[in-house]
């Protein structure tokens, strides 16, 4: 008799995954992995929802077997794309996503509909972009938008001093500028370097489930 283990280990199995090359796009453990496959536990409906399309299927196949229409599901090609989530310091230090290994990235989130392929996630830190921006924010930066076609105001991800930041992009007489929009945030305003390096333009945020009893 198939169960949610044995599902998740043959699809697992089929995409060659190993268990911790799946726990690092889900955002688990390996021992978790191996313990849904094992049916010691099921899957949380917030780890099933990055589940489904990282093994190309859907919620209700991994649960219960359903198919619905779909005849062969490892032909299934998901809605969502997933993106992953970097550090301020990788996103600082690579020349692009893929040439992180996949085993330093430790989340993986859905897309946005404006992120292209090359889309990665960044966690907001303090609170220098407060209240549009909190501390913990997951924001989606696009690097396939070209920084000539950012416009006055709008957020980019850039990387100056060996620092990367998340600021809005202050044009004005001719002069470029990064903007903090916490009002109460010092230093507020700073100029952006001669040899600022572009990472890309904010297109979308994602707001995990939250409790709220």
């Amino acid at each position: 008799m198939e169960t949610v283990g044995t599902r998740i280990k043959k699809l697992r199995k089929q995409k060659k995954f190993t268990l911790k090359e799946l726990a690092s796009k889900v955002g688990v453990s390996d021992v978790s992995i191996s313990n849904w496959e094992n049916d010691v536990n099921t899957p949380k409906h917030e780890h099933l929802t990055l589940l489904a399309p990282n093994l190309d299927t859907t919620i209700d196949f991994i649960m219960y077997g359903k198919t619905e229409d779909i005849e062969n599901v490892s032909d299934f090609r998901p809605v969502t794309r997933m993106l992953p989530v970097l550090t301020y310091i990788q996103c600082g230090t690579m020349t692009n996503v893929k040439s992180i290994a996949p085993h330093e990235i430790e989340m993986w989130l859905p897309a946005p509909p404006d992120a292209s392929k090359n889309s990665f996630y960044l966690i907001c830190q303090g609170i220098s972009n407060a209240p549009e921006f909190k501390d913990g924010d997951f924001v989606c930066i696009n690097p396939d938008i070209p920084f000539d076609n950012v416009q006055h105001g709008e957020m980019i991800a850039v990387c100056q001093d060996d620092e990367a930041t998340f600021k809005a992009l202050v044009r004005e007489f001719n002069s470029l500028h990064l903007k903090a929009l916490n009002e109460n945030f010092h230093p507020n305003i700073i100029p952006l370097k001669e040899d600022f390096i572009y990472k890309g333009k904010y297109v979308g945020k994602f707001t995990p489930p939250k409790k709220f009893i």
